[in-house]
């Protein structure tokens, strides 16, 4: 059984999520779109998230670009590139022509959305195998508005070596490559940030000695509160934090380890102990909601989703969650500070134009 939640709670959460700005650092949305537009369908944002995001408080969602291994170890990488380039396409035209979504370039778009009703969208790429280990291709993604990106996904390529997957178990050796090396160089650069959810632990170790900007987490959890290689040790943790970044909350069962249903409870415990490790402001949400995105590549396969893996139901759900945390006793400009906050932060630092 779940956390069951005050009426008197879940009203002071409501609240919150009116008066505060609210961040989600990773969700795989340009791909899903994709999926859908190659099945006709259009207008998507606009007909199944905008007014569940509101509904939320969202101010910036963090859009991944998530490219599918079937297609990532395709020997061209000019057809990796064009199913990026096409993500990114499909997100464009749902956002043309909607006057509640910015896309986030720089710092001052940032701060202009957050004085207006308008969601911010800033763009990422999960993982780099689309630029083999090409600068001049990382720098045409930034001029079509990427401003950040994680080395790899759950996989080796060219610039270095993922973790394992969320629902396997095995550390996976390999370092970060001379390319990739460049590649980090070029993106603090450019005030690119770099992600290293999906890094294995050896290339988490060279990261902190390659980096001189603070990189963050986007979407990882604890992994003393579950036992996973895609969470984050105590250790790395505290190193995370200590050079200025942030981890977001993921809201997948597999990593929070909520398998037998107690979803709030289990993203209570990451959000505390990495509270009471690290602080709050080195704490925020990256949701990683997947259903909507699997549910499409099912479809495209003439399937159905058989199995969900969302510990939330949407990002309505993060209502739930504040006052989960506020009824177990999370003090609240800590709660606010993981709603959205912390992620502000960091993002303020780290885009073009920040300090």
């Amino acid at each position: 059984m779940d956390i069951l939640l005050k009426e008197n709670v879940l009203r002071r959460a409501r609240l919150l999520h009116q008066q505060n700005p609210v961040v989600d650092a990773h969700f795989d949305l340009p791909g899903e779109l994709l999926l859908r537009h190659k099945r006709g369908e259009r207008d998507i944002i606009r007909r199944d998230y905008l007014e569940k995001w509101k509904r939320a408080g969202l101010k910036l969602l963090v859009a991944s670009v998530f490219v599918p291994t079937a297609i990532t170890t395709r020997e061209n990488p000019e057809e990796i590139l064009a199913d990026v380039l096409d993500q990114i396409e499909a997100l464009f035209g749902e956002m043309q022509g909607n006057g509640q979504l910015t896309l986030i370039r720089d710092r001052t778009d940032l701060e202009r959305v957050l004085k207006t009703d308008q969601i911010g969208i800033l763009l990422y790429l999960e993982g780099l195998d689309c630029i083999g280990e090409e600068l001049f291709v990382l720098s045409r993604l930034f001029e079509k508005g990427v401003r950040g990106a994680a080395l790899t996904w759950s996989r080796k390529n060219a610039l270095a070596t993922g973790c394992c997957k969320a629902g396997e178990y095995k550390q996976i050796p390999g370092q970060i490559t001379e390319a990739g090396r460049r590649v980090i160089r070029e993106m603090e650069r450019l005030s690119m940030f770099l992600d290293v959810s999906h890094l294995n632990d050896e290339g988490f170790e060279q990261v902190l000695t390659i980096a001189k900007k603070p990189f963050l987490a986007t979407h990882s959890g604890s992994r003393s509160v579950y036992d996973n290689y895609r969470n984050l040790t105590d250790e790395q943790m505290i190193l995370l934090s200590g050079q200025g970044g942030v981890m977001g909350l993921n809201g997948c069962k597999l990593i929070a380890g909520s398998l037998s249903g107690n979803h709030l409870e289990m993203l209570c415990k990451h959000a505390e102990y990495e509270t009471k490790l690290m602080g709050a402001g080195h704490v925020g949400l990256g949701l990683d909601f997947c259903d909507a995105y699997d549910r499409a590549a099912a479809a495209a396969a003439g399937k159905m989703l058989t199995e969900e893996m969302d510990c939330l139901r949407d990002h309505t759900g993060l209502i739930l969650l504040t006052a989960a945390l506020l009824q177990r006793g999370m003090a609240e400009m800590d709660v606010i500070a993981i709603m959205g906050e912390s992620m502000l932060r960091y993002f303020r630092a780290v885009l073009p134009g920040g300090a």
